[in-house]
């Protein structure tokens, strides 16, 4: 139910970045037997650490081609881990070199398997870093930054260089505010209620409430336009899907399934449900462009863009045009989830897997976790083992 700052200035969503500090913490947090309030702790540093990394890498990370989930979340699973473990400086700034020396993950990946990998690889990544550190494993300390010494030899090429091209980061950026400005602790935190890509979100929750609003059937549709930002665009790249993978990263597919289904939850992203007919038919009446007052949205991810604008119109066979426009999605710090509005996610993610006592529990203790412990957490969130009907 972590509520996760979604920092659209910086390289990474950060609720992307959440994916893989949430799960990584919370194993670290069993293992050494922290408590609920010392996992939040550990959690909150590592990502304050590695969300000002990723300010001095833009946009050239990204642009580069690099999917910067299993890059940054393995250097935030590893000071989360450092933390945990009690490390000092110099063994957490191994631990920020071994994970960076790990890290990895692609872009054409994104859309299949591979993205999920990244993302678990990371979190591996992340906790070796930090298990290594630990029993003394040493590399360059100062693994970010490379070192200008004319010579361009191996110190020249640190994390930064190495992955964005020489001299392409912004070491002022990641310096800024760091360890006073707490990013948790502002109001840009962002629940993400879609399986798809964060920035179609405002797009989704606006066919939806299009569709209740005026009751439209799927048979009455003549055509949809959709109008998004670039960088939205970029994201929601692929035009056609035939798997649950890339459907996460079609604004067709998200078009039409929230138009049929009145909905974009798990059920809609299964493969199942991207190959059935009806929803790959209405995908070809889907057109996504982004017109030129969205323009001046500058830059990848450039300061003062808003993924979330968008403006939406559906076109009736009886020629009628419906239309909505949104700056944002719900959950998103102008439309702030509720507590309830995340138990009822979490109860969506846990279904087929968790009996509906055992979320119930969960969710109290997720609740409650600054005065809970994280082993009794773990235990909980167990699912029963297959055929027996048993937790372990």
């Amino acid at each position: 139910h972590t509520r996760f700052k979604c920092d659209w200035s910086s390289d990474v969503c950060s609720s992307d970045l959440s994916v893989s500090m949430a799960p990584g913490t919370l194993a670290l947090a069993e293992d050494t037997g922290a408590s609920g309030q010392h996992m939040l702790e550990a959690f909150a540093i590592g990502f304050q650490v590695v969300t000002h990394a990723a300010k001095g890498l833009r946009p050239w990370l990204f642009d580069k081609g690099w999917h910067p989930n299993g890059i940054l979340g393995a250097i935030g699973v590893a000071v989360a881990g450092a933390r945990l473990m009690k490390l000092d400086v110099m063994q957490t700034r191994m631990a920020i070199g071994i994970a960076a020396s790990e890290a990895s993950g692609l872009r054409k990946n994104v859309g299949s398997m591979g993205k999920p990998f990244h993302v678990g690889h990371g979190i591996r990544c992340g906790i070796f870093a930090a298990l290594l550190a630990a029993r003394g494993y040493t590399v360059d300390p100062d693994i970010i930054e490379g070192l200008e010494d004319g010579v361009e030899g191996h110190e020249r090429f640190g994390m930064a260089d190495t992955f964005n091209g020489l001299g392409q980061y912004d070491l002022a950026k990641m310096e800024a505010g760091l360890g006073r400005d707490w990013h948790l602790a502002d109001n840009q935190t962002v629940v993400r209620f879609h399986p798809g890509a964060t920035g179609q979100a405002s797009a989704i929750d606006g066919m939806i409430d299009l569709v209740r609003e005026h009751d439209i059937q799927p048979s009455d549709v003549e055509r949809i336009d959709l109008e998004v930002t670039a960088q939205v665009m970029s994201i929601g790249s692929y035009r056609t899907a035939d798997d649950g993978h890339k459907a996460r990263f079609c604004l067709t597919y998200g078009m039409a399934v929230a138009l049929i289904d009145r909905a974009a939850g798990l059920a809609q992203y299964t493969n199942e449900r991207v190959r059935r007919d009806d929803v790959q038919a209405l995908m070809k009446r889907v057109s996504v462009s982004v017109p030129g007052d969205f323009k001046h949205h500058k830059g990848q991810w450039g300061e003062g863009v808003n993924w979330g604008e968008m403006r939406l119109a559906v076109t009736l066979k009886s020629g009628k045009r419906l239309s909505v426009s949104r700056s944002h999605a719900r959950g998103w710090p102008e439309q702030p989830a509720t507590w309830d509005d995340v138990a009822v996610k979490f109860r969506e993610c846990c279904a087929g897997i968790l009996p509906e006592s055992q979320s119930t529990r969960a969710l109290q203790l997720i609740h409650d976790l600054d005065c809970s412990h994280v082993r009794e957490l773990i235990d909980v969130l167990r699912p029963a083992h297959a055929g027996t009907g048993e937790r372990p």
